[in-house]
C-alpha cells in the first residue's frame, strides 16, 4: 500500500478519520463502530489522495472531481464553492467533523497545506502523551484522557443515522466497485 497521506481535497484530516484510524490501529470509536457490519479487511485506507482508499470514500463526487480538474484542493478550483461542495457540507448536520472542512480550506489557502497539516496532526493528538485520536474518539488508546471537548461526538439520532446511512454506503460502494471490476471484488 501507499504511505498514507492526511492530506484531502475538501478540507477535512485523514489522520483524524475514524475508518483509517480504525484500519491502521484496530481501535474503533463512536464512528467506526457504526460500521460492526463491514469486514475490516474493508476497512483500510491510505487516505483521500492516495489509490487505496475505503469503499465509502471511493465514491466521492469531490474526490472524483479534484483529481479529474488536477487540483490539490476544492479551493484551488474556480468554481468553488460549487453546487457539489455545498451538497456535501449539508452532511455537517449529520456528521460534525464534516464543519471544520470550510475553515480548514480557509486555513490551506491562507497559510499552505504543510502549515495546516502539522496544525491538525497536533490537535488530532493527545495534548498528554501525543497520541493521535479520531474525529470522534472518547478517550485516548494511550494514557486514557478524556477527549471530551477535543473529539465530536455521535450521540441520539446522529448515532442512530450513523448505524443505518454508512453500512448502506459501503454496502453501494462495494456494488458500484464489484460491477466496475469484477476482479477487484476478490
Amino acid at each position: 500500500m501507499n504511505p498514507f497521506n492526511p492530506d484531502t481535497y475538501c478540507g477535512l484530516y485523514c489522520s483524524a478519520c475514524s475508518i483509517a484510524m480504525f484500519g491502521q490501529t484496530g481501535r474503533a470509536d463512536g464512528l467506526a463502530a457504526c460500521l460492526g457490519s463491514v469486514p475490516s479487511a474493508d476497512l483500510v485506507c491510505g487516505g483521500c489522495k492516495s489509490d487505496v482508499v475505503y469503499a465509502g470514500c471511493s465514491m466521492c463526487s469531490l474526490r472524483r472531481c479534484a483529481r479529474d480538474k488536477g487540483i490539490a484542493h476544492c479551493i484551488d478550483c474556480g468554481d468553488y464553492p460549487c453546487r457539489t461542495y455545498r451538497a456535501w457540507q449539508s452532511s455537517a448536520k449529520f456528521l460534525p467533523h464534516a464543519r471544520e472542512a470550510v475553515p480548514n480550506l480557509k486555513s490551506i489557502q491562507r497559510d499552505g497545506a504543510v502549515h495546516w497539516l502539522d496544525t491538525q496532526k497536533k490537535r488530532w493528538s493527545c495534548s498528554e502523551c501525543s497520541t493521535p485520536f479520531s474525529w470522534y474518539a472518547s478517550e485516548c488508546s494511550q494514557c486514557g484522557r478524556s477527549l471530551s471537548g477535543h473529539a465530536h461526538s455521535l450521540s441520539g439520532w446522529r448515532k442512530f443515522l450513523c448505524r443505518i446511512v454508512l453500512p448502506m454506503v459501503y454496502r453501494k460502494a462495494k456494488a458500484k466497485r464489484s460491477a466496475d471490476s469484477p476482479l477487484q471484488s476478490r
